[in-house]
């Protein structure tokens, strides 16, 4: 079985819904997840200077097989969040499939690019190592309608590697979706 590890940075948001009812500002979080999947959710630190225009610059992995990388129904969700001492309330969700990330990524960007919900895509160049990565801003959604505000992010994806010599390389067998 091949796979690929996947770097991904929440870099920031911007116009963001004040979700404060009363007063005080909008402290926010991020939390990234594969398909939703609480036991794959990483969160990023609660931004409390940006209000509604958060920044994280917050860097997760994932180990992720090649065939979810052939599906468009292998998802990267991204939910925002404003911390609140009653509970966290629910801004909206940034969602893209993984097949998605990696055609724009494949083809480094391509600067001009912009899909149907109109995500922008900016170029990124290969490192070193052969990475492929963009930095891509994509609007936020509250349910199926498109919410306020924008989401930034920037990824990498590795180069294809067996999972035997990832298995050698790496202990990951748990970190493996």
């Amino acid at each position: 079985m091949d796979c690929r590890k996947l770097e991904i940075t929440v870099v920031s948001a911007n116009n963001l819904e004040d979700v404060r009812v009363f007063f005080g500002k909008t402290a926010v979080h991020a939390r990234v997840s594969i398909n939703g999947k609480p036991e794959t959710e990483r969160r990023t630190p609660t931004d409390t200077h940006g209000n509604q225009n958060p920044s994280w610059e917050f860097t997760t992995t994932y180990i992720i097989m090649e065939t979810m990388l052939q599906s468009c129904n292998a998802m990267l969700v991204v939910k925002l969040y404003c911390d609140r001492n009653a509970g966290d309330r629910y801004i909206g969700e940034v969602y893209i499939s993984l097949m998605e990330l990696f055609e724009c990524a494949k083809y480094n960007g391509g600067g001009d690019e912009k899909s149907s919900n109109q995500q922008q895509v900016e170029p990124a160049d290969d490192d070193i190592c052969g990475r492929r990565s963009a930095v891509m801003t994509l609007p936020v959604m509250k349910g199926c309608v498109q919410s306020q505000g924008a989401l930034k992010i920037s990824y990498s994806f590795s180069d294809k590697v067996s999972f035997d010599q990832l298995l050698m390389a790496e202990n990951v067998a748990p970190l493996i979706i």
